[in-house]
């Protein structure tokens, strides 16, 4: 039986990869600060562990309380997140942006791995692959997971991201109505966790993968860069 710990699920995309996950016999553990999480567990029958991300220590405490419940921990869905940033960079909205968004996957990263987890996925964002003006602060965290998840090497472990666009979220609520007006599509929580289902069953590490409404999960192509060389110095 699959043991599967997701940050952030207990609502949104969290809670779909939670749902997904349960549905096909995996053990569930919920980290959220959101006690709606409780609700969410119960319904599918997983263990919540109220969680603040952005703590070494309680990122601990989560996998702890999955090696305890189940006996191990497989895989991480590390999609705990937080936006509004802003554009006229405060310090307090950057700090609470990148301490859950950059600083909350970092520390998962390192309680997953004392856990043996063999498969780690990243939620980043269509913000970490483009340009965001609307949440330079968001944008820019984002941006960060996407350099930590391609550069990151990890030996027996899969690191990989996803990176939804519009997807009908809390997150999106104060501007939902205006989305389908302006010709955007809005994807369903689902969408992404079957992207999500897809990516941690088995696919190379340090990839990044496109998900939106409407389109098969993309495995984005980043440009190669080769840099410059001159001969060795002393030869």
């Amino acid at each position: 039986m699959t043991v599967i710990l997701v940050t952030g699920g207990a609502s949104g995309i969290g809670a779909a990869v939670a749902r997904r996950f349960a549905a096909r016999g995996a053990s569930v553990v919920i980290a959220d600060l959101n006690p709606l999480g409780a609700a969410v567990a119960a319904e599918i029958g997983a263990l919540f562990v109220p969680t603040d991300v952005s703590s070494p220590e309680a990122n601990d405490d989560a996998v702890a309380a999955a090696v305890s419940a189940f006996g191990r921990l497989d895989i991480a869905h590390l999609n705990a997140g937080a936006g509004n940033g802003g554009t006229e960079l405060d310090l307090d909205r950057y700090r609470r942006v990148m301490s859950v968004n950059l600083d909350g996957t970092v520390h998962g990263i390192r309680s997953a791995l004392r856990a043996g987890v063999r498969s780690i996925v990243v939620t980043s964002s269509l913000a970490g692959i483009s340009p965001a003006t609307f949440d330079p602060v968001y944008a820019a965290s984002k941006h960060a997971l996407i350099g930590l998840v391609r550069s990151l090497q990890l030996p027996g472990v899969t690191l990989n991201a996803v990176c939804p666009g519009f997807v009908d979220t809390p997150m999106i609520s104060a501007f939902r109505h205006e989305l389908p007006a302006h010709g955007f599509a809005i994807a369903t929580p689902d969408d992404v966790a079957s992207a999500v289902e897809h990516i941690a069953s088995g696919v190379d590490s340090n990839q990044v993968w496109e998900v939106q409404a409407g389109r098969p999960p993309t495995l984005v192509q980043f440009p190669a860069v080769e840099l410059s060389r001159c001969e060795p110095v002393g030869r």
